[in-house]
């Protein structure tokens, strides 16, 4: 019975069930139509209807019977009953009044043909009519269900091979908005988003690996350096290697915050707090590396506060990873400009920094995990890769958004968007 699972055999059956019983209950219906009209006609009409007989038949004379009437002369005519069981019609014997010696000519007439009633006729009609209906409707059906069914089971075998792990699994979409149309367009967007997110993964696991091998092996060469007695184990030995544990904790420590975020238990400790201020201190944190590479910094705040609600933790994080990638991009004698302005309902800060900015072909992936403009630059920085997803996973969580381009003079530009306490926003 597994063609009866198949929808074209199942749509088939239905649309043949909805034929017949549709042509049964027309027969139903005219059927008793039809006894309520013939209950109103006159009881010898009814009676006349239901033999079924129709005119006398005619009675045909001879060439010469007819030639001797024409002629006036009389004839006598005795009727007797038939003895033929097959024409019940009476027999005529005509005989000439002047010549009764004469034989007698036999005359009758053939017998009436035997044909139903014309209520027999018309529910043979109707049923006739019934019968090619229903074989109509039943083609009709075949059709129409092969049409709805093939694009769905195509969609049910590609479903089969992404379950199956074929992720470039596509269906055939069909020209037009119907349902079909729409589930076969959303089902390939799905498959497509699924590949995505498969080869980021995979490219992902790969970035680990890297990541983790980098510092491991570095660490592990000094060590088995010091163990062999090749390199003293001097305090400047002890600072690389205290380094390339920091990095490791860096990178541990991003890949939980991108995994809490992900599963949606990241937490924010949100208050309000005055963006102007907290970037007033985030910025004086930053003097130090800023004069070691002879950077300068502009600060464009206004003068008033603007309250947003924010975790004042995660915000700096935010500002940390972008003036950290500012820095990293920025060349000595360089500047970098952080400003805030105020829009109806939200705060926008930009940073600014006055490097080669960002590549044409990366603006679109600059906050995706891992991926790096300049990778010789970013491994010379320790840069994991990460710190740009976390800037878009933290503004997103607080109701924001954040874009990064170049600006028209130079330089990267990354603008971050938050929004403003409800009592600021009214």
């Amino acid at each position: 019975m597994r063609w009866f699972n198949r929808l074209e055999v199942r749509l088939s059956l239905l649309m043949a069930l909805v034929a017949v019983t549709t042509s049964l209950l027309t027969v139903a219906l005219n059927t008793y139509q039809r006894e309520r009209t013939f209950r109103e006609l006159p009881a010898e009409v009814r009676e006349f209807l239901r033999r079924g007989e129709g005119r006398p038949p005619n009675l045909n004379l001879t060439p010469e019977l007819r030639n001797q009437l024409q002629a006036g002369r009389e004839f006598r005519i005795q009727m007797r009953p038939s003895t033929d069981p097959e024409n019940p019609n009476p027999v005529f014997l005509i005989t000439p009044l002047d010549d009764p010696a004469a034989p007698a000519i036999r005359l009758q007439a053939p017998p009436r043909p035997r044909r139903p009633s014309l209520e027999a006729r018309l529910q043979q009609n109707l049923l006739i009519a019934s019968l090619v209906a229903t074989l109509l409707g039943v083609l009709v059906a075949l059709v129409f269900a092969r049409r709805i069914a093939q694009p769905i089971e195509a969609i049910s075998k590609a479903a089969g091979r992404l379950a199956q792990g074929d992720l470039s699994a596509r269906a055939p979409v069909s020209k037009g908005e119907d349902e079909v149309a729409r589930l076969a367009r959303s089902f390939n967007h799905m498959a497509s988003s699924l590949e995505r997110l498969e080869a980021e993964r995979k490219a992902m696991i790969a970035d680990i690996a890297h990541e983790l091998r980098t510092p491991l092996t570095v660490m592990q060469g000094r060590l088995e350096a010091i163990q062999d007695g090749v390199m003293p184990l001097e305090m400047a030995e002890v600072d690389r290697l205290h380094h390339q544990t920091q990095l490791l904790s860096r990178l541990v420590e991003d890949l939980r915050t991108l995994s809490l975020a992900d599963a949606g238990r990241l937490n924010l400790m949100l208050r309000e707090l005055d963006l102007t201020e907290h970037l007033r201190r985030m910025a004086h944190t930053f003097q130090a590396a800023l004069s070691a590479k002879q950077i300068g910094l502009e600060l464009h705040l206004p003068s008033q506060p603007l309250l947003v609600r924010a975790d004042p933790d995660r915000l700096a994080q935010v500002v940390t990873n972008l003036m950290t990638n500012a820095l990293a991009h920025t060349p000595a004698g360089g500047r970098i400009v952080l400003e805030v302005m105020a829009e109806p309902t939200h705060a926008v800060l930009r940073i600014r920094d006055s490097g080669p900015g960002i590549p044409e072909e990366a603006l679109g992936r600059v906050f995706d995990r891992f991926y790096r403009a300049e990778v010789s630059r970013s491994r010379s920085t320790g840069g994991s890769g990460l710190g740009l997803a976390i800037v878009k996973t933290l503004v997103e969580l607080h109701g924001g958004w954040v874009r990064a381009h170049n600006h028209p003079e130079g330089g990267a530009l990354f603008e971050l968007s938050l929004p403003f306490t409800p009592a600021k926003a009214l």
